[in-house]
């Protein structure tokens, strides 16, 4: 009876008006024990340079560079409430629902959905795990390593870098692949989301006998919300502008077997930025949220500047 209430619902039943127009759900997640394994094809290639100078400047200069190309089908993931949703009351997806709302309720989509018995509401979804994602994505990661003799220590310089071709992905068979390069998105198939055009990561430090003192560098670019890709035309929705943050850190060797070490985290205090509000919102502190959801995400620091200090001793 839920089920069929569910489609009656949406297909202005006998009784029910049409309330499409919002609502919240309790998810229930539960295994699925016909789980296929994914099926991957990857390519990659890449090249290493080594400095062919000999001048204490450029002798330990040293570049790698690798291509990949990474196409996945029948990807894992569970399913959202939108999907199940969708696959319930889309007539392209469950064309019983324009013809026979009564045969369309006993699909397990719309099975999966219950209702308060009481008021029709919306209550609680059941999710699970399926075979129905696909996506590709290709790019190249780089990573540039030096090294010279500077007064009485050594400066050393590593440069790690991604770049982002392309990273295409949908959540059904029938859907077609969007381009996600550049956006939060997808978090769909077990994905993890937060595809940045490109990255950047560098680690400077001077070394002195057994002293070591670091600097590094992250760098995001500026990105677009996940909603972006599906819904250009839509009401836009900030995403994150660019983020930068040092961290410092060095280390002392007080004997062979003891070492001191010590660093400031997040050196500036980069507060992480407000993201999932309208741009003309006047109160966005009010509104966004942090990048990830209000838990914050790990590609930006919700935790401020922070010292510490410890030992590595060998016993």
């Amino acid at each position: 009876p839920n089920a069929q209430a569910s489609a009656a619902y949406y297909n202005g039943g006998p009784g029910l008006t049409d309330n499409s127009t919002g609502g919240f759900a309790w998810p229930s997640a539960e295994g699925n024990p016909n789980l296929t394994p994914e099926k991957a094809d990857t390519w990659t290639a890449g090249f290493v340079l080594s400095s062919p100078f000999d001048s204490a400047a450029l002798r330990r200069l040293r570049l790698s560079v690798d291509y990949y190309n990474i196409k996945v089908e029948d990807a894992i993931g569970q399913q959202s409430v939108g999907i199940v949703m969708r696959t319930c009351f889309d007539p392209s997806l469950n064309p019983l629902v324009s013809t026979d709302p009564a045969a369309a309720a006993q699909t397990a989509a719309c099975r999966a959905i219950t209702r308060n018995s009481t008021t029709g509401g919306l209550d609680n979804v059941n999710l699970t795990y399926v075979n129905n994602g696909r996506f590709q994505l290709s790019g190249i990661d780089a990573q540039l390593d030096w090294g010279a003799d500077v007064g009485p220590g050594t400066l050393g310089l590593n440069v790690q870098f991604s770049y982002l071709l392309s990273f295409k992905a949908a959540e059904l068979p029938t859907d077609a692949t969007v381009e996600y390069a550049g956006t939060q998105g997808p978090t769909s198939s077990g994905l993890n989301g937060g595809n940045y055009r490109y990255r950047v990561f560098t680690n400077l430090n001077y070394t002195v006998g057994d002293f070591m003192l670091g600097l590094q560098w992250q760098h995001l670019p500026s990105i677009e919300d996940a909603s972006e890709p599906l819904f250009p035309n839509g009401t836009p929705t900030v995403g994150a502008p660019t983020y930068d943050i040092f961290h410092l850190n060095g280390s002392y060797g007080l004997s062979d077997n003891m070492t001191l070490r010590f660093g400031v985290e997040n050196l500036f205090n980069r507060a992480p930025p407000l993201t999932g509000y309208n741009p003309t919102n006047t109160n966005p502190a009010g509104t966004g949220n942090l990048p990830g959801g209000n838990l914050g995400t790990g590609f930006y620091d919700d935790n401020g500047r922070r010292f510490y200090v410890g030992a590595n001793v060998k016993f």
